[in-house]
């Protein structure tokens, strides 16, 4: 039996990590005791949206995700997510849409940054895009709650950009390349650098939370499982966490 309010989700960006959204609303269903969820996917191509992030053509990523957000405020749904991180840096301009269109859009963020709170972190390990970090809205909000954000340095920044981009598939593997090994070793230098905890903020890297939090020995946040919570919250009216 279905339960609740009809989830959309702007996707394919990319699409492993839209995978591992879904499945995780059916899980959180499921573990609330709630039945099945209902839910709307809508694709956007992974090229154009990397495109359009790396130039930080602001204009471009939100025309992407209003176009999204259209298709899926039509096929009836009422609470929305973006399912990737880094084109929250137009949220400013997609986000009025959104209100318009009658959805309930939940930014990425937020949920995550609360969480680390509860848990009291003070120096958080942000593995993320250089557009996500660019853009600053996860520093923004650690800030503003008395976090302080440790970021990778410039050679490993760009090593966690190639892995991503590995993860999501916008680019070709080379022999031997382990991007799950590389997010693994930025994530270990953020924690010799003093943080005490780390934050998940590319849902591609979602997939590798088991392997980050065993072989890491602090306490691992993920954004798109937060993200996820919240959707089932705002589509059920709450519930058990």
């Amino acid at each position: 039996m279905a339960s609740g309010s009809v989830i959309g989700v702007v996707g394919g960006l990319g699409p492993a990590a839209t995978v591992f959204y879904y499945e995780s609303l059916v899980g959180e269903y499921r573990r609330r005791g709630l039945g099945s969820p209902r839910v709307v996917i809508y694709t956007v191509p992974i090229e154009e949206m990397c495109r359009a992030a790396r130039a930080g053509d602001v204009g471009a990523v939100a025309g992407l995700v209003g176009e999204a957000l259209e298709v899926l405020a039509r096929a009836g749904a009422s609470v929305a997510l973006v399912a990737a991180n880094t084109p929250h840096m137009a949220w400013d301009a997609f986000a009025p849409l959104a209100s318009r269109l009658g959805l309930r859009l939940i930014h990425i963020a937020e949920p995550a940054v609360e969480r680390l709170r509860l848990l009291g972190a003070s120096r958080v390990g942000i593995l993320a895009t250089s557009g996500t970090l660019r853009a600053g809205f996860y520093q923004e909000r650690l800030e503003g709650l008395g976090m302080e954000p440790v970021v990778p340095d410039g050679e490993g920044q760009r090593a966690l950009d190639q892995a991503i981009e590995a993860l999501a598939g916008a680019s070709g593997l080379r022999a031997g390349f382990d991007a799950g090994e590389v997010v693994v070793g930025v994530a270990s230098q953020l924690v010799e650098a003093g943080a005490d905890a780390i934050l998940v903020a590319c849902t591609d890297i979602s997939p590798l939370l088991g392997r980050l939090r065993g072989a890491l020995g602090v306490p691992v946040v993920d954004s798109s499982v937060e993200h996820v919570k919240a959707a089932v919250d705002a589509a059920t009216g709450g519930g058990a966490r």
